[in-house]
């Protein structure tokens, strides 16, 4: 099996992970573009007409089918996959503002992936993983003693959250950890959930998920019916024995490319007071979204759900996550730095303070 086609199916794993953070921003794969065809796009658009049933804002489907509809002939005549994908997406994000909901064009045809025969299995799909470092870009100390940890993803792979144990483990007993998470453009749950369980002395509560409720459409397989009910699940952060930093000062650093799930975690410790984001505004991707297909070459991130945080009553859709120091991305970790540096003075101040009865 080629490597090619166990990076797109190991891709394939992080978008279909449930929760909030399966969807994980990134730009589309090369393609061949002679081989999408004028039957490919009109497929494309008749099952994204299907899909969008399930979409969570069924309130805003019929306003987005008739954009659609109305620009469809528009849609046809650019014969530039890229060019057509764009024009739908923009469409999309103009009627609901949803960062989620976009078209992608796959690497290669699906038709051709089913060809080269069954897929890979969870070891060969963890070893693709592995030579990724699960995500985990980097993991050290700094020269002050600071644990500085930079995740390029969120792994939704099931061997992420002992690769984050691993990675945390040399860290451990740190005064202090920055969190990088200014090129993470989400992913998937394992990663996110580990993580989360090490940051606080018991697991931290993350969202509510309400997923709209859907049942098959017995006249339509790529559709669903919508009753109005919504399913609630409530996410914890994962149970860890020995948390790594369950009370040291910890500080995340975000730039307008932070997504997704990177946003569940900078939203998710500020919301409950345990980390100071610094940078910038994130992106604003909060919607659970899955991946569904749109024909043998194009994807739809279709959201099916809405999330709460229960610290705040609100979430990060649309607006994304404020950071509390306001900087430039590129400036977030001298900041941070310079924040950790003053902070360790007052904490002294203080503490000579109190040893002299003052």
């Amino acid at each position: 099996m080629s490597r090619s086609r166990l990076a797109v199916l190991a891709a394939a794993l992080l978008t279909s992970c449930a929760g909030p953070t399966l969807v994980m921003a990134q730009a589309p794969s090369p393609h061949p573009h002679a081989a999408i065809t004028a039957e490919h796009r009109v497929r494309a658009l008749d099952v994204l007409d299907r899909r969008l049933a399930h979409y969570v804002h069924a309130e805003l489907t019929p306003a987005i089918r008739a954009r659609l509809a109305e620009r469809r002939s528009h849609y046809l005549t650019l014969t530039d996959p890229e060019a057509f994908r764009a024009a739908i997406n923009a469409d999309l994000y103009d009627i609901s503002r949803d960062r989620h909901l976009q078209v992608w064009i796959e690497g290669r045809s699906r038709d051709d992936a089913m060809a080269d025969g069954p897929p890979p299995t969870m070891e060969q799909m963890a070893a693709e993983e592995a030579g990724r470092g699960f995500g985990i870009r980097s993991a050290r100390l700094l020269d002050d003693g600071t644990a500085y940890l930079d995740l390029a993803y969120f792994s939704g792979h099931p061997g992420a959250g002992p690769a984050i144990d691993a990675a945390l483990e040399p860290l451990r007993g740190a005064p202090a950890l920055i969190i990088d998470l200014r090129t993470n453009g989400g992913g998937g749950e394992a990663a996110l959930l580990r993580l989360m369980g090490h940051l606080a002395p018991a697991p931290l509560p993350l969202e509510t998920i309400f997923f709209r409720h859907c049942e098959p459409d017995p006249n339509d397989r790529e559709g669903c019916l919508q009753d109005g009910r919504r399913d609630a699940q409530v996410r914890r952060a994962d149970a860890v024995a020995h948390p790594a930093f369950p009370t040291q000062p910890i500080y995340v650093l975000t730039s307008k490319n932070t997504f997704s799930a990177a946003e569940a975690l900078a939203y998710g410790l500020q919301a409950q007071g345990r980390a100071t984001v610094i940078g910038e505004v994130t992106g604003g991707g909060a919607n659970p979204s899955v991946a569904m297909d749109l024909g043998p070459w194009f994807t739809v991130v279709m959201p099916v759900a809405v999330t709460v945080h229960p610290a705040t009553g609100g979430t990060w859709e649309g607006v994304g996550v404020t950071p509390d120091v306001a900087v430039p991305a590129d400036s977030a970790p001298e900041t941070a730095r310079g924040l950790l540096t003053a902070d360790r003075a007052d904490a002294a101040l203080t503490a000579s303070g109190n040893r002299h009865g003052t």
